[in-house]
């Protein structure tokens, strides 16, 4: 039986924002891979439609300024969309995950076009410097991963 456990996505003032909950697949010391379905109404995002009962396969790290979202057509292999927030590292708490999200977003597609979201949110965060540089080096990074792996394959991340 698959460990449940609840998500926590916090703004970058650390005060929840959205939680739901989902089963922890794989442990690693890297960090964490939860399986949720996707629950909320339909979200439309620049290439492609959220819709409920997709499959989100989810990353989650303990050192990275991301976290990755695998996100499945219902419960299919034929992968939508890769979202990939723009984070402080995951916290795991026995029982939950929290993490605190900083505006910007990545969306990859199955064909390798990349998407930055939500620039202007990030750029008027109350964040100082550092977090602010740990942050775009974590979107480099990301962006860096899916270029040199245009169709990750499921385990590559952890």
């Amino acid at each position: 039986m698959k460990q449940k456990i609840t998500i926590v996505k916090r703004n970058e003032r650390g005060i929840p924002v959205f939680r739901y909950t989902g089963e922890i697949l794989q442990s690693t010391k890297k960090g964490l891979l939860i399986s949720a379905v996707f629950g909320l109404p339909q979200v439309n995002l620049r290439v492609a439609a959220l819709l409920p009962g997709d499959l989100f396969e989810e990353y989650y790290f303990y050192d990275k300024w991301f976290n990755i979202y695998q996100v499945h057509a219902g419960n299919t292999e034929r992968i939508k969309v890769w979202y990939c927030n723009i984070c402080r590292p995951m916290q795991y708490l026995d029982d939950r995950i929290e993490f605190d999200d900083l505006a910007l977003d990545l969306l990859i597609t199955p064909n390798g076009r990349q998407y930055i979201l939500d620039r202007d949110e990030f750029c008027v965060l109350k964040i100082n410097r550092k977090e602010r540089r740990l942050a775009l080096e974590g979107l480099r990074e990301v962006q860096a991963f899916f270029k040199e792996n245009s169709v990750p394959q499921p385990g590559m991340f952890l």
